[in-house]
């Protein structure tokens, strides 16, 4: 018995290291959680913005209603250049149809504390966000 007293002095610091490492981890990815929030706030208030965008020329000429293509375009790749979103915009893609709008993009986010990680110093982390808006008949 007397050899085993000091078993807890070593897993002590052990285990708080441990602690501290899935801290970090936790945060980096509640920091890209939150990017992303923010990204598909701003883009799902373009996209709901572009979809109420009607061609009026098209209802003026055979009284149908549909979404102007590239006024609609040009709105939610303008909204989402003049964010500032915390991340940096990777990719945009907006697809209009006469009744929907579809935007995906991705948002890459730097790592907060894993940049002391041996080979993930310049790496970052995304994921796509995809969203649609449709015009109500």
């Amino acid at each position: 018995m007397r050899a085993e007293r000091a078993t807890a002095l070593v897993m002590v610091p052990a285990v708080a290291l441990v602690f501290i490492v899935l801290a970090a981890i936790a945060l980096d990815l509640t920091a890209v959680a939150g990017v992303q929030r923010s990204a598909e706030r701003t883009l799902a208030a373009a996209v709901d913005d572009a979809a109420g965008l009607i061609d009026g020329r098209a209802h003026q000429a055979d009284g149908s209603i549909r979404i102007d293509r590239v006024r609609a375009e040009q709105l939610v790749r303008a909204r989402i250049g003049a964010e500032e979103l915390p991340g940096r915009v990777v990719g945009l893609t907006v697809d209009v149809t006469a009744t929907t709008v579809d935007a995906t993009v991705r948002i890459e986010t730097p790592h907060i504390f894993l940049r002391a990680v041996p080979g993930l110093a310049d790496s970052t982390l995304s994921s796509p966000i995809h969203l649609r808006a449709r015009l109500r008949d």
